[in-house]
């Protein structure tokens, strides 16, 4: 049953220590009473399963809760207007391309402009 509800299990672990089987059995125990095991099928419940009240006072509580604990409110302004009226943006893998190649070619340009200024002095 552990594997079903989420308590990850190693079946090729064993325990030899009887102190640390009862450790693990009675922490075992002692999380599955505060577990509240929502039934699979609706209305069909099965052993090991809460009672319907108890889903419903979790359900009830969960609600109460997530409004106080998640008060961030998504508010999304959208403006209408032509296509031609906003401002289009520069493409992001285009400046990424020109700033590698300028890398790439820092030094041919380099040496190029060195051999162009040395150029220009010849001829004065």
């Amino acid at each position: 049953m552990a594997a079903t509800i989420g308590i990850s299990v190693d079946p090729r672990r064993q325990n030899l220590s009887e102190e640390s089987l009862s450790a693990n059995v009675a922490r075992l125990k002692e999380y599955s009473s505060r577990l509240i095991l929502f039934p699979r099928k609706g209305g069909k419940e099965k052993k090991g399963d809460a009672s319907k009240e108890d889903v419903k006072s979790a359900t009830e509580n969960f609600a109460a809760k997530s409004k106080t604990a998640f008060p961030i409110k998504n508010v999304v302004e959208v403006t209408e207007g032509n296509i031609a009226d906003f401002q289009t943006e520069e493409s992001a893998y285009r400046k990424l391309r020109v700033a590698r190649s300028d890398a790439r070619l820092a030094g041919k340009r380099e040496k190029r402009a060195k051999a162009a200024a040395a150029e220009a002095s010849d001829k004065k």
